[in-house]
């Protein structure tokens, strides 16, 4: 498995995403066996990240969420897309030792 492993959407509609090297097109990537599963390129782009400690759950997102989005609002940043949550530990390794980033695409300035 490659870190992180990048969470979007809801608890209802949730995305999952691993991160491939940049050297890799995406035609090189191995095929998915189940064809609920996508490859697909996403754009490169500017983003806020805001790191957190703490193991995956509402309450940190939230609050690691919150810290970004008023960091950005000082910093008059423009948010393009949805949070994503980049969780970069095995589940085994205590949530104070922990690597977590929550990261928003800005408009570029």
């Amino acid at each position: 498995m490659t870190t992180p492993v990048l969470m979007s959407g809801s608890e209802t509609n949730a995305t999952m995403a691993f991160v491939m090297p940049a050297n890799l097109k995406s035609n090189q990537v191995p095929k998915p066996n189940d064809s609920g599963l996508l490859v697909k390129e996403i754009a490169a782009g500017q983003f806020a990240v805001f790191r957190f400690r703490g193991g995956r759950n509402t309450q940190n997102e939230q609050a690691a969420l919150l810290k970004l989005k008023d960091w950005m609002k000082l910093q008059q940043l423009n948010q393009q897309s949805p949070p994503i949550y980049g969780y970069f530990n095995p589940p085994w390794i205590p949530g104070f030792f922990r690597h977590n980033e929550v990261m928003i695409r800005v408009q570029p300035q």
